[in-house]
Order: C-alpha cells, then structure tokens, then sequence
C-alpha cells in the first residue's frame, strides 16, 4: 500500500509538471503567434529575417528591453507596454470578443481625439510612406485634371517619399499585394497627371536656408502651378530625418488662402515629434496630416495614418470610386466609414490585423506619454537633449550635424564625426554584440548631408514616459553606455 501510495503521489507530481510546462509552452506559442502577426501586413522592410529574426532595421517583433534603442527616428522594438496591448487586443478578437472592424474603428477615434478636430477622419496605413499615397489618392479626387505635388526637403524624408509622392511603387514589394514593379506607376494611375516637385530645406553645401526664404519658394511654386490650372499638393515638413522643418505652417495658410479650392496642405509629422496641440492645431486650419506610432511613438514598425478634416472630407465624401490603384497598400475597413464607398470599393483585402495590432501597440505609448503633464514633458526632452550634448562635447571628434544654434525637434540630435570615423561601420558596430559591448545599442539609421553623414540619438515617448515614473537617473546611465560603445566604435581599426 505504500508503495501504491508513493507512485499514485509520483504520477500526481508528474501530471502537475507537465501542466507547468504546458503553461509556459502556451505562453510561448501565443508569444510567437503575435510576434508574427505584429509583423504581418506590411513590405519587405518589415519583413523578418530567418536567421536573426530581426527586420531590416534590426528591430526584432518583440520587446528587447535589454538592448538600447536610442533609433526613434527610424524605427525601435516594440516596448513591453506596447506588447501588452497588442496582445490583448489579438486575444480578444481571436475569443470573438470583438470584431476588427470596431477595433480599426476604435484606433480611427482615439487618434483622431489625440491629433485632430472636430468632423475630421483617421485613414490608417501600412506606413508613413503609404499614407503618402493615400494623400495623394484624395488629392487626385480633388484636383480632376493637372496635380502638381510639392514636397519639402525629400532627401531628409523617408527614402521612398518621392517615388510614392509620384504616384509609383517605392519598393519591390507591396504590404498587402505581393511583389510589385518597383518604380512604376499603380495600376490606374499610369495616365494620372501627377508632377513632382520640391522645396530644399539645405543649400548645396549643407547649411540650412533661411526659413522665409523656403517660405518664399514654395508661395512661387505653388502661385506658377496654380496659374498653369493645376491642383497643388503642398507638404509642410514638420521635422525632417535631421529635425528641421520645411515650409513653415502660416506660411501655407498664406498660400492656401491665396488659392482658395485649388491647394490642399499635408503637413509630414511622421516622426510625430511636434506637440499634440499643434496637429490639433493643423486639421482645425483644414490642413491633412500624415504621421505615424513607429517613430517618437515607440510602437513597433510599421503604422501610419493620414487625417483628414471635416472640410476635406466633406468635399470627397461623394463623388465617383476613385479604382484599385491603393488595392496593393489598403485594406477597406482601414478607411472610415464616410469615405469608404469612394476610396474603398476598389481594394481586395478586408482588413489588415498586422496594422491594427501595431497601432493598439503605439497608442497604448502614446496615451501613456499624453497623460503625462506637457510642462514636465518638456523639461523630460529639453533634459535628454543637453545630456546627449554634454557627451558630444566630451567626446573629441564629434559635432552636431547643424550647429549649437539650431534646436531641431524635441528628441532627436544629429551627430557628425569631424575626425572623418565612418558613420555607416560606427552604426553596425554599435548594434553587433561583441565582448566590448555589454548592450547592442541601436541608433536612427546614417543620414547622409552634403558630403556628411549624420548619425541621431533620439528619445521616444516610452523612454520619456519611463524617466517621468522612475527618474532620470537610469536614461542617463544608458547614455553613458551608449557613448562609451560609441568611442570604442570609433577606435576600432
């Protein structure tokens, strides 16, 4: 009998064993599940490699608190509050709790609370260079002849800004319909009268222009389109890959009043790095903005979202369906509901799960970072941008890319080398584990400036948020990691 009792107490211990392995190896299965899918539904740069399980960039789909991810202004892993969210959000919709397309709807809303004005609309895309598509879809509906699109600085924005801006295919691949010809125009669009212009922020030599002087350019720019019976897209660039604007926000009112019906203004906040107050701002001033939860947001790459306000929306509402040329980019239900019937009828794809879990990542950050009070907010980055200029001035050789004097966005620093140290071997470096680096430290991707090439140490509104609830401390502790790898990148032969 007590034999009997001691393997019945055995088998008991074993059944209790395996479930305790079996509650790890779930987690691990959903783990995985949503790794894949928060990576799902967008191009090639999203896609992750076999081996690292990493994308282009280097970012896996997966938190990585231990590494530092100093890359807001390219693209950061996604952070733990953010998984948490994007989670939830998958297992509610895989128990049937809820249905995606109130979900999509529910993003649409919040963003449009956070960022824009009363009537306007949320477009959700793929990317900040879809929703470039997007604009230009309703600019297209718009202009009903000649359109004339006027971009600021293109060489400091995302690298297929200009192709997309044209109306082409920016990439080889399609986040939603397979391989695509790379340069080409979208299908329906090969006849579209579509001109590409554009506005410098630089001159030849790097230094930046005057702002007036750009303000100037685009007013004669956007006069002579107009005169010639064209349409005008005119982008106001709120920060560029380096941080600077281009074509100031009163200087479009000016020219959109001068050329009432005949302008629409998209303001690029992509890097989503100006005041919430001010994207408010914008839409109420009937300006379409453009940004996304990838960059200052800190939410997984890629999420974008164009909005849209109430008089823009209104004007497009009606009208002929505007064909398949997005069918490749944008699912139906990430259009609202008001302009569906005209922009959505053409596309295949019902929905994009990969997107909407992206964005519940983003917004879960985003939210978090708005609760904060915005005068402790602003103390938060104007500390982290004189920490990371206490440590250029300590570390020979390097510089700011434009000088002491130019504040650029909140959050974003841009470094050269004067000692002539190559950016492009210092970024890999910096991100490869190796025995002199304790932690991979992960900037924005090498940006390069008349002959220079600039590389950016960058907050993000999850770091912010962390330095508000835990104290400063520890994000300077990282800085100084990050910077100690960085001279030793520099040294390395």
């Amino acid at each position: 009998m007590a034999a009997l009792g001691r393997g019945m107490a055995a088998a008991s211990a074993a059944r209790q064993g395996a479930g305790r392995d079996r509650v790890p190896r779930a987690a691990s299965a959903r783990a995985m599940r949503l790794g894949l899918l928060v990576a799902s539904g967008g191009d090639e740069r999203l896609a992750l490699d076999p081996a690292s399980r990493r994308n282009r960039y280097g970012v896996p789909a997966r938190p990585a608190p231990d590494e530092l991810w100093f890359s807001s202004s390219t693209a950061c892993a996604v952070s733990p509050r953010g998984w948490a969210a994007a989670g939830e959000l998958l297992e509610r919709l895989s128990a049937g709790a809820v249905e995606i397309g109130d979900r999509l709807d529910e993003v649409r809303a919040r963003l449009v609370q956070l960022y824009g004005a009363p009537g306007a609309e949320a477009i959700l895309c793929a990317s900040g260079t879809e929703a470039e598509l997007a604009a230009l879809a309703l600019a297209l509906a718009l202009a009903e002849g000649p359109l004339v699109n006027i971009l600021a600085a293109p060489a400091e924005t995302g690298s297929g800004a200009s192709a997309a801006a044209a109306g082409r295919h920016f990439l080889g691949g399609s986040s939603l319909g397979g391989p695509v010809a790379r340069g080409a125009r979208l299908a329906g669009w090969e006849d579209a009268p579509i001109t590409l212009e554009a506005v410098e922020i630089r001159r030849p030599d790097g230094r930046l222009r005057a702002a007036a002087e750009v303000d100037r350019q685009a007013a004669l720019q956007t006069g002579r389109a107009v005169a010639a019976g064209a349409f005008v897209l005119l982008h106001v660039l709120d920060a560029s890959k380096t941080g600077q604007p281009g074509i100031g926000r009163a200087a479009a009112r000016q020219i959109a009043a001068r050329h009432p019906g005949r302008v629409l203004v998209l303001v690029d906040a992509c890097q989503l790095r100006a005041p919430a107050e001010a994207l408010r701002a914008d839409v109420a001033a009937g300006f379409a903005v453009m940004l996304t939860g990838s960059k200052f947001a800190g939410g997984p790459p890629f999420s974008g979202a164009l909005l849209a306000p109430q008089g823009l929306v209104e004007r497009l509402a009606g009208g002929p369906t505007a064909g398949a040329a997005l069918a490749p980019y944008s699912a139906a239900l990430d259009w609202p509901a008001s302009l569906r019937p005209r922009f959505a009828a053409g596309l295949t794809h019902p929905a994009n799960l990969g997107l909407a879990l992206r964005w519940a990542a983003a917004l879960a950050e985003i939210e978090a970072f708005e609760a904060l009070a915005a005068p402790r907010r602003q103390i938060l980055l104007e500390a982290f941008r004189a920490a990371v200029h206490a440590r250029i001035a300590e570390l020979s050789g390097l510089a700011l890319l434009d000088g002491p004097r130019s504040a650029g966005a909140a959050g974003l620093v841009a470094i050269v080398d004067r000692d002539g140290a190559d950016a492009n071997a210092v970024h890999a470096a910096l991100m490869a584990p190796s025995d002199r680096l304790a932690r991979p430290c992960h900037l924005g991707q090498p940006v390069a400036v008349a002959g220079r090439v600039a590389l950016r140490v960058c907050a993000s509104m999850p770091m912010i948020t962390a330095a508000a609830e835990t104290g400063f401390s520890a994000l300077e502790a990282d800085l100084d990691a990050l910077f100690e790898a960085w001279a030793a990148a520099r040294r390395k032969p």
